[in-house]
């Protein structure tokens, strides 16, 4: 039987982790700026997932895991920070490098002019880190996102009705696969 004692209970927690305790690192596209954590607003560590092969053996279903996917992800981005407010325009630029708006074809990055597909992965792909922090702002989980590029890049709402409200809007990453922070899980924890 579990032991049912609230001093037991607190010895184990040490506090729990704070889902405000944040930090959002990555580079937006070609030559573009360094986004920080100061106008991330939300964020999430990524899910990991691996598939399910669903085998069937006299009349029962084995279960054998399958592939691994990386689903996008998705942060929140305050828009207006003075010089920093240009960050919309870069992730929407960034975006229109897969797919010219009029034109319905790779941007200049990612064609090399000769209606080939000559990618500079350098310029398009980028890294990006999730880091979750601990109560002492040390950073307890930190994940990296690479090759990553923007699917979404959402509305940005206007309205008459907000008053004391900061413009915010979305942003969706594609990437290839997620790996720990340069650092092993026994050194951050």
């Amino acid at each position: 039987m579990p032991d049912m004692n609230v001093a037991v209970f607190k010895s184990n927690f040490d506090g729990g982790s704070r889902s405000n305790r944040f930090a959002v690192t990555g580079k937006i596209g070609a030559g573009g700026p360094d986004i920080n954590n100061i106008v991330v607003k939300a964020a999430s560590m990524p899910a990991v997932t691996v598939g399910i092969l669903r085998v069937p053996f006299r009349g029962r279903v084995v279960k054998v895991p399958g592939d691994r996917t990386y689903e996008e992800w998705t942060f929140t981005v305050m828009d207006g920070f003075a010089a920093k407010s240009e960050f919309r325009d870069k992730f929407y630029a960034w975006n229109e490098e897969f797919n010219l708006h009029q034109d319905n074809i790779p941007g200049p990055l990612y064609s090399n002019g000769a209606g080939g597909v000559d990618l500079d992965e350098a310029d398009l792909f980028t890294e990006w880190n999730v880091q979750q922090m601990g109560l002492n702002g040390a950073v307890h989980r930190c994940i990296t996102l690479s090759k990553c590029w923007p699917t979404v890049v959402s509305e940005l709402a206007l309205s008459y009705d907000n008053a004391d409200t900061i413009a915010e809007y979305t942003v969706t990453l594609a990437y290839d696969y997620l790996s720990e922070c340069n650092t092993s899980w026994a050194e951050l924890q």
